[in-house]
């Protein structure tokens, strides 16, 4: 593991946006869930989730989330916590994860909210448990060697899957010298976990006036954009670059209420975010439904991959995520074989598998979240977003 000192932080400012809080009496689905929030979660139904619990729900994998901690008193998470702990000056202490910030709160509940519990939401994998290291402040900052530090910690507590919500808040680093995270990322793919990485919330016009784009190389990490409620790729999302393994998921987009993706909130409550931060979850759920079916590491990230529906998502990405081809494929127990490296092979329909040449190492900019939580108690009648923005001089 990386021993690189301690890094600045960089403050970020938020843009706030104001939509409308979801009542708690909202219909749902026959069959797929009694969450009375079910129905608003657009983002299930759109990468097939209801659809694939009948094959899988996750059960018995850990999924670990590196972010700003979690409410582990929330009712839709309470029941979900396997293991908490903080890091900070490179050093973990198990205990408490409190998160005061709201962005590992939501990051939780779309992986494994309690689903059928008559309570809120449900969650992609609902029979995932979660291993949470708060790695990131109160202010959604947090610098590479506490975050690598924590990949290592929930990776050796057994994750197979880790989540991180996070990134170069202006992808100069990144542009550079490839992921900052990379050690804590190839220690985790090393230990038989899968790296799951958003793409950031850096607009690509942006980028590319700064002759910046993501170099993520040969980078062992599931990288993922995001999708609006309507399937399209926002401005926001950051391009997938060189990324080997990138697909695009429901981060949501836009001021309305339903636009956002639906999650938990501190303090019991719920609300509507937007950004990568979310789009990532629901690949690392899709992911724990995958090994759940006994699928090795390099296998579930193949089936992933290939069985993404192939819609136009930009460079280095292979489509947008679909949760129950991806279960149904390895229900039927149709065997794909691993390179001899563990790399996934190339499928049909998952063109740039091998990846790209390109070096990383470990960076040493500080990371920030890439979307804030809405924070609004349910049954209120407004409540404010936001998605993070870099400061500008």
């Amino acid at each position: 593991m990386s021993t690189e000192p301690a890094c600045r932080r960089l403050v970020v400012a938020a843009v706030a946006l104001v939509t409308a809080v979801t009542a708690m009496n909202t219909a749902v689905t026959a069959g797929a869930s009694d969450d009375p929030l079910f129905g608003d979660q657009w983002s299930l139904e759109q990468i097939g989730a209801p659809a694939a619990w009948a094959a899988s729900t996750g059960e018995g994998v850990l999924v670990g989330i590196v972010d700003t901690g979690v409410d582990a008193s929330h009712p839709d998470l309470r029941d979900k916590i396997e293991a908490q702990v903080t890091c900070t000056g490179g050093t973990c202490r198990e205990g408490s994860a409190r998160d005061g910030h709201g962005h590992g709160t939501a990051v939780a509940g779309v992986i494994a909210a309690s689903t059928g519990n008559g309570t809120g939401i449900a969650g992609v994998a609902p029979g995932a448990r979660l291993i949470v290291a708060k790695a990131m402040d109160d202010d959604g900052r947090g610098g590479t060697l506490d975050i690598n530090a924590a990949i290592a910690w929930v990776v050796e507590r057994g994750a197979k899957v880790v989540n991180l919500s996070l990134g170069d808040p202006d992808l100069r680093l990144t542009s550079l010298i490839g992921s900052p995270l990379r050690s804590g990322i190839e220690y985790a793919w090393s230990r038989g976990a899968i790296p799951v990485l958003a793409s950031g919330n850096y607009d690509d016009g942006a980028a590319a006036g700064a002759g910046l784009s993501a170099n993520y190389g040969d980078l062992n990490a599931v990288v993922v954009g995001a999708t609006d409620r309507n399937g399209r790729v926002p401005s926001y999302s950051t391009s997938l670059g060189n990324a080997k393994w990138g697909v695009v998921a429901p981060g949501g987009s836009g001021r309305a209420a339903g636009a956002g993706v639906l999650s938990t909130a501190r303090s019991g409550r719920y609300g509507w975010s937007s950004g990568t931060s979310l789009a990532a979850p629901h690949v690392s759920g899709a992911l724990a439904l995958l090994l759940a079916q006994g699928l090795p590491p390099s296998v579930a990230v193949e089936r992933l991959l290939s069985t993404a529906d192939g819609s136009p998502c930009g460079e280095g990405c292979q489509g947008r995520l679909r949760a129950d081809a991806a279960v149904a494929v390895a229900a039927a127990g149709e065997v794909v074989a691993a390179s001899p490296d563990g790399s996934p092979l190339a499928a049909a329909g998952a063109p740039g598998m091998d990846g790209a040449g390109g070096g990383g190492g470990a960076g040493r900019a500080p990371l920030i979240g890439l979307a804030a939580v809405l924070v609004a108690a349910a049954g209120a009648s407004t409540a404010a977003t936001a998605i993070w923005s870099r400061r500008r001089a």
